[in-house]
């Protein structure tokens, strides 16, 4: 026998009479204990019992649970929730459809705002850009190589529609890696499903069932609310799956090197290069004085990032720091010592950390097959044996090849990669076969 069951809170208004129904309930079935009712019901025994306790309304989930473990009739229990929570409903939006009662209640604060400043100075992409604004089901997968700026796009893209998701915007890095190269363990999706739920202002009671359950709730909430939901370095499937849902109110958006061809019904944007003008551009605006004398330079300054967005970045800042460089300089250095990589560093970040972090995830056979096509003259191969294409797919989901044929038919690897696969497998280089850790998008 337990100890009795505290009375039912006297001063709870609806909660009280909903409380004494369920307990009415209970007897009914033959007073089960709660740990009892906890091994059919998938909530612990203290969240059940809390539910009849009468300090305030239970959700709907824990309520059909309650109902289920007592071989109560779920349907008319659901229309006794929505009957007796309906003083709770919120209120319709300016010129929209009523919102049906939520199953959650805010427990005050202000919804959240997670996501990370803007990046400043965002250059092109417009074709890309369309794409995001365009209608269309979500989740949607943005993935390429390694520095092509996926991340940069999306967040320029995220803040852009922030003040349209009225219920906030929630934001997780799924990446292993810490600018400086620190590196620390890969987020698991529970820790983030739990993480985005307590921002959504879900209280403890609901979080202690399975991941499924908890799952479940999130998804009920990316279907109730206007949210905006942002997945940064996504190191594979397994790590997202539980945060998708379906929706037709929230936009849920997953940045990686992979194309994550394990999901399903996902649209996908694949990112290659900027365009050359987009590349001057950038030069341009960053570095007004120096690039409106030096055309031909910012052209071979681009060329030589390959027109890839986080070696620009690095490169236009890091000559701003330094009044008495000048754009041919650096090409000039560049092109004498190949030390494009080397250089490409400003504070903690720098593009070697980037392509470090991608070639560690490589195999044995795919980094002989990068270092063919770094030493090949024009750092392409003109064709592959079949058996060698699932090898040009893994360089490219490492992310330091352009996924399909153009990287490997005539346009090579951009210069920054092909120095570095060069530094690695020449006598000057590094040998990272022996190093291993998460990846980085």
């Amino acid at each position: 026998m337990g100890r009795p069951e505290k009375p039912v809170n006297s001063s709870g208004g609806v909660a009280t009479q909903f409380a004494r129904e369920l307990r009415e309930l209970r007897a009914r079935a033959g007073n089960p204990t709660y740990r009892e009712m906890a091994r059919s019901a998938m909530f612990s025994s203290s969240v059940l019992s809390s539910d009849a306790s009468g300090n305030r309304m239970p959700s709907l989930q824990v309520t059909l649970a309650f109902v289920a473990a007592c071989g109560g009739d779920d349907e008319a229990w659901r229309r006794h929730w929505h009957a007796a929570t309906s003083g709770y409903a919120q209120p319709s939006p300016p010129g929209g459809r009523p919102r049906r009662p939520s199953l959650f209640q805010r427990r005050g604060g202000a919804p959240p705002h997670q996501l990370p400043p803007r990046p400043r100075g965002f250059t092109g992409r417009l074709t890309e850009l369309a794409w995001l604004r365009a209608p269309g089901d979500t989740p949607r997968v943005i993935s390429g190589p390694a520095g092509v700026g996926k991340s940069d796009l999306v967040l320029f893209h995220a803040h852009a529609i922030a003040a349209e998701m009225t219920d906030g915007q929630l934001y997780a890095d799924l990446g292993g890696l810490r600018h400086g190269g620190g590196v620390r363990p890969t987020p698991e999706a529970a820790d983030v499903l739990d993480g985005f739920l307590r921002a959504l202002g879900v209280g403890e009671d609901q979080l202690a069932g399975t991941l499924d359950h908890r799952a479940g709730l999130y998804r009920t909430l990316l279907a109730e609310r206007r949210l905006l939901v942002l997945l940064d370095n996504v190191q594979d499937e397994h790590q997202v799956r539980p945060l998708l849902g379906e929706t037709t109110t929230s936009t849920t958006l997953l940045v990686s090197r992979k194309r994550l061809l394990g999901l399903r019904d996902v649209e996908r944007l694949q990112l290659t290069p900027l365009s050359r003008g987009d590349s001057i551009a950038m030069i341009t605006a960053a570095l007004p004085q120096l690039a409106t004398t030096a055309g031909h330079d910012c052209d071979r300054l681009a060329e030589l990032c390959g027109d890839l967005p986080l070696a620009l970045d690095l490169a236009v800042r890091k000559i701003a720091s330094r009044p008495r460089l000048t754009l041919r300089r650096v090409v000039e250095e560049w092109r004498l010592n190949r030390n494009t990589v080397d250089w490409l560093c400003v504070g903690d970040l720098s593009l070697r950390q980037s392509l470090e972090s991608a070639y560690r995830t490589l195999s044995p056979p795919a980094r002989e097959l990068l270092a063919e096509l770094a030493r090949s003259p024009d750092g392409a191969l003109d064709c592959l044996p079949a058996d060698q294409e699932e090898l040009a797919e893994e360089i490219a989901d490492a992310g330091l090849l352009t996924h399909g044929d153009p990287y490997l038919d005539g346009h090579g690897l951009p210069p920054p990669v092909r120095d570095f696969v060069l530094g690695v497998v020449e006598p000057r280089g590094h040998d990272f076969s022996a190093m291993a850790g998460p990846v980085s998008a």
